[in-house]
């Protein structure tokens, strides 16, 4: 068993159900439709990382559900970026009015 792929598989599941669950509570708190989907995405992100977990541990149960070392570190890398995207505070700059 790679315990390095099942540590990264156990990394981006955590983190694409936090993520999930702020999109759906933001969501929910701004009425806002692009939340809800955001959510549904890191909700499917969370499931690869699920599918990749389950191939660790028990090779071969499910086809199709190998994944390596550098897919699920882009999926834990693409993860915090769009975690940074959520908490990043707008810019300082006023916006620029139009004439």
């Amino acid at each position: 068993m790679n315990e390095v792929l099942l540590l990264l598989d156990a990394i981006a599941v955590v983190l694409a159900g936090l993520l999930a669950l702020i999109g759906f509570g933001a969501a929910r708190r701004y009425h806002d439709r692009r939340f809800a989907f955001v959510g549904s995405a890191l909700t499917a992100l969370g499931l690869v990382g699920v599918l990749g977990a389950v191939d660790v541990l028990s090779p071969g149960r499910i086809p199709g559900s190998q994944l390596g070392t550098v897919p699920v570190a882009l999926l834990i890398v693409s993860e915090a970026l769009l975690y940074l995207s959520f908490v990043a505070s707008r810019s300082w700059n006023p916006a620029p009015s139009n004439p």
